[in-house]
């Protein structure tokens, strides 16, 4: 094996701030290449290591992997890294190095077969010796998450040479091969067998085993479990355990069967895969288990407890509990054999036959095929009984378990009952069950339910929301008496912003404390502390409700079991969007104390495991979000990333909160963007933005994007633009008149203001957004133009279509979700026509562009060319773009970059007197598609 040694000397400059230089280029369409993203940020366990991901938008082959030396305050980089993960110790990096973009790219233009394209590398960077060892054609890798250096990772398959070539391909004809030997060669590409190598960097020690087809790590590192592959007349298998302790392998099980999936316990001691004896296509599999130089068959379809016709399924994962007593398996019912195709294709008849009486609609059941045929029934084996126990049935199709799979009770969930239901109501009611893992016994505990329901971390107590009372109840496992937890405290424990035509949901719970003590759950704003048996007083242990701060605990130890001690808490100041962290001691009764508390927006705060460094990014709509190192009390705070430097050459912008008075006497708050070089004596276009409530979003960082549906910030700002976001209040039943209310009145407020220009304002918006915005043109003509993409343009007969990516109906949505009408069609269907658009189409007359993608999974197609196909036979200019085999918003990176020019052109033409382009003047005709973009401005038409 070939390695290559690099030693990385590039360091990254040193950091700029943002100019203050007002002398700036306008942000266009080609930067957006120009901007990266952050991702796979990562710090080691003794916190003296930081990694993160620079990712160009555009693809993510071109990344740069950063390493950050906290010790020597030392940032490097390498090319095209992805992946990395520390080792345990802390001792090495290890991540995958992609092939070179251009390099792929240009080989894909000329038709070179995937084979003979370049392969991933795999990178290893060594922090003693401050180098990285290089190893190519790496297909995947492992290492142990506890305690271990060690690797164990698979190389490619190498292409095979053949020994005799023929000199002149021309005497020579090529002989015909037989059925079997294509066959053979057919199972011979489709083998994934090659080699494999378990690599320790630190000790260099180094063992490698050809033809393996897979293999797994446990976690503490000691045992690596894979399985190699001898070719002859009949394949053998042998399944290997590599002690990487004594550093021997040794073959645990050899097998002429055919094999299936393994798993190893997280000690490295004990091991299960499946076998099939049968020699027939159809194959039922046992499921064995080694222990101790041991193998044996411990469920096959000769055990007692089998259901009848039933086999251990080998769709179905396996995996044993954290302290390796339990191990859980599928069941499914006996494969049967295939019937042999007796007719030609044209002699078959092809048919959906929807039933009324079907439990999923037609669609879903499509949508859920592939599961639906590998669906099985969770078991679990306790080898301290040596005895199965099936945990999903009829009446259970669901189970959750706990603490590492180790707990002895689970709960169970089925729906059933009332999965017809699903097809037309957001209640996803389930009945829940008391499973005890070890017995097998089943208990129900709760009937047609849609509340959230858990366990407690030492599985004292039952606990639950009930939405029917908005209360948090707990039950002791073992007794019958439910005690409520909450009815006595005069909050809501409820979403009070909720204004949906349905139950809201609950704010969630913090955690409990140790024993079952106590569980901590959340209000609008605070952390409750309340004894699960009702006989102590609920304590509230923030003050946020009289600041108006919420307040929610971080977790920042996923292994930590209860809350105690000092918590980190998350803070949000609803007033004046100020965010930061506070600590509190919850076992006192102290105030918390903050740590920090700024106009930013805080995310990804992660902890090293065995230290008290902490990472953290900080936003605001000015300042990207780079990444951070502190203390844990965010002191000796320091910037360790430089992503995206060019923003300082650009005119960016300012945001800050609005606050009007709607028509109807409502207080509503907004944020208005501004250009950076904002010139009070000018007047400025406007865009109006909006999608339901988006004030909080104030220090939410954008960077410059092609766009997937709407407006980029940053890039309308920048060209001279003003962006006004209203938070709109919604009223049951009126939807369409409670969005004019707050996006109107927030337009007239604005207008107030002098540098708005009121004769050049537009609208823009998508999906609920795209709606409001047809909505609002049948109400006025006060708008210049408008942009809306996935709009509903017809209540009636969306209501009863499809969600295609889902497969239900779309009823839901408008009796119990956004929609908000909160009746069915034929209970109220004037509420549907007075907020549908289609009906008032002859009202319209402002310019109209709309998105609509034919392969829309959420709002049908056919809504949005309902609306254009009004707007043209009633000789309204409207305009629609419809992207071939795209979804609900854009996903491929030239059709983002097409709508983003083509809707700044439509709002340039519009809300600036720009020029007109091709486009909107001629449309592209379908024998020009492919050929012209249309996007030359006509000079002389505006």
């Amino acid at each position: 094996m070939k390695r290559i040694v690099l030693l990385i000397l590039l360091l990254i400059p040193a950091f700029s701030s943002f100019s203050q230089n007002n002398n700036k280029k306008n942000l266009d369409h080609s930067v957006y290449e120009k901007w990266n993203v952050m991702k796979n940020i990562k710090i080691s366990n003794n916190g003296n290591w930081v990694t993160y991901i620079s990712t160009p938008q555009k693809t993510a082959l071109d990344s740069k992997l950063f390493l950050f030396d906290v010790k020597k305050d030392k940032l490097d980089f390498i090319d095209r890294g992805e992946i990395a993960s520390f080792s345990p110790n802390s001792d090495f990096l290890i991540f995958k190095i992609k092939a070179q973009y251009d390099s792929v790219r240009k080989m894909k233009l000329e038709k070179v077969k995937k084979d003979e394209l370049p392969k991933d590398s795999m990178g290893i960077w060594l922090f003693d010796k401050d180098s990285i060892i290089k190893i190519p054609r790496i297909t995947s890798f492992k290492i142990a998450e506890k305690n271990s250096s060690w690797i164990v990772y698979h190389l490619c398959k190498e292409k095979k040479i053949k020994e005799k070539e023929v000199a002149d391909s021309n005497e020579v004809k090529k002989e015909k091969k037989s059925k079997a030997e294509k066959k053979k060669m057919k199972k011979e590409k489709k083998q994934i067998a090659t080699h494999l190598v378990i690599f320790n960097p630190i000790s260099e020690k180094e063992f490698l085993f050809k033809n393996v087809k897979d293999y797994s790590i446990s976690k503490n590192g000691n045992s690596i479990v894979f399985t190699t592959i001898v070719k002859d007349s009949i394949d053998t298998i042998s399944l290997h355990l590599f002690n990487t302790l004594s550093q021997t392998d040794k073959i645990i099980y050899k097998t002429t069967n055919e094999f299936e999936k393994f798993t190893i316990d997280e000690e490295g001691k004990k091991v299960a895969f499946l076998i099939s004896r049968d020699t027939t296509k159809t194959k039922i599999f046992s499921l064995l288990y080694w222990n101790k130089d041991k193998v044996e068959i411990i469920v096959d379809t000769t055990n007692t407890l089998m259901p009848k016709g039933f086999c251990v399924s080998k769709n179905a994962s396996i995996y044993f509990s954290k302290n390796g007593e339990k191990l859980f398996f599928g069941i499914a019912k006996k494969p049967e054999p295939e019937v042999k195709d007796t007719l030609l294709e044209n002699e078959k008849y092809h048919l959906d036959v929807w039933n009324w009486k079907d439990l999923r609609l037609q669609p879903q059941q499509k949508l859920r095929l592939k599961s639906d045929l590998k669906k099985s029934d969770l078991c679990v084996f306790n080898f301290d009984k040596n005895k199965m126990i099936k945990l999903e049935n009829e009446n259970i199709q669901r189970v959750r378990l706990y603490k590492d799979r180790d707990a002895r009770y689970a709960l169970g969930f089925g729906n059933k009952q009332y999965q017809r239901s699903y097809s037309w109501t957001s209640k996803r009611c389930f009945d829940a069950y008391l499973l005890d893992t070890k017995t097998g016994e089943q208990k129900l505990l709760l009937k047609k339910r849609q509340s959230s329901i858990n366990i407690s971390p030492d599985q004292k107590y039952i606990y639950w929301y009930e939405s029917n009372d908005s209360s948090w109840y707990s039950k002791k496992i073992g007794s019958d008496e439910k005690v409520n937890l909450t009815e006595k405290i005069n909050v809501s424990f409820f979403n009070e912003d909720y204004d949906v035509p349905t139950d809201p949901h609950p704010y969630g719970i913090a955690g409990w404390s140790e024993k079952d003590e106590n569980i901590f759950i959340y209000d609008k704003y605070d952390i409750w502390k309340i004894d699960p048996k009702g006989k102590k007083h609920a304590i509230k242990i923030t003050n946020g409700r009289e600041q108006e701060i919420i307040f929610r605990n971080v977790n920042l130890d996923r292994e930590k079991k209860y809350l105690e001690g000092t918590l980190v808490l998350k803070a949000f100041n609803k007033k004046n969007k100020k965010e930061g962290f506070f600590t509190i001691e919850i076992e006192e009764t102290k105030e918390a104390k903050m740590l920090i508390m700024q106009d930013y927006s805080f995310r990804r705060l992660q902890k090293a495991k065995n230290c008290d460094k902490i990472i953290w990014r900080k936003e605001s709509f000015k300042e990207y979000p780079q990444l951070r190192i502190s203390n844990i009390d965010f002191k000796n705070q320091k910037v360790i990333s430089n992503l995206n430097p060019q923003q300082q050459k650009y005119n960016w912008g300012t945001v800050e909160q609005v606050a009007w008075t709607s028509f109807e006497g409502e207080e509503l708050k907004g944020l208005l963007y501004k250009p950076e070089n904002f010139d009070a004596s000018k007047k400025y276009p406007m865009i109006v933005y909006y999608y339901e409530k988006g004030s909080d979003n104030i220090n939410q960082h954008s960077i410059p994007k092609p766009s997937h549906s709407v407006i980029s910030f940053p890039l309308y700002v920048s060209n001279g633009y003003l962006i006004f976001v209203p938070d709109i209040n919604y009223k049951k039943g009126f939807p369409g008149k409670s969005a004019y209310q707050s996006i109107m009145s927030g337009t007239m407020a604005m207008c107030e203001k002098d540098f708005v220009d009121k004769k050049n304002i537009g609208l823009q918006g998508q999906s609920w957004g795209g709606y409001q915005t047809v909505f609002m043109l049948t109400q006025t003509n006060f708008y210049k133009a408008a942009m809306g993409g996935a709009v509903v343009s017809n209540m009636t007969s969306a209501y009863g279509g499809i969600r295609w990516g889902s497969g239900v109906s779309r009823m839901f949505q408008y009796e119990e979700g956004q929609s908000r009408i909160g009746a069915t069609l034929w209970e109220k269907p004037e509420l549907y026509i007075e907020n549908s658009p289609i009906f008032f189409a002859d009202r319209i007359e402002t310019p109209l562009l709309l998105m609509h993608n034919d392969n829309d999974g959420a709002v049908p197609w056919y809504q949005g060319i309902e609306m254009f196909v009004a707007m043209r036979r009633l000789n309204k200019p409207a305009w629609m773009l419809s992207y071939n085999n795209e979804a609900h918003n854009l996903r491929k990176w030239p059709n983002r970059v097409d709508l983003s020019i083509r809707m700044m052109q439509f709002f340039d033409y519009y809300l600036k007197n720009k020029p007109m382009p091709i486009w909107m003047e001629e449309g592209i005709p379908a024998t020009q598609k492919g050929k012209i973009d249309g996007y030359k401005l006509i000079e002389n038409k505006n």
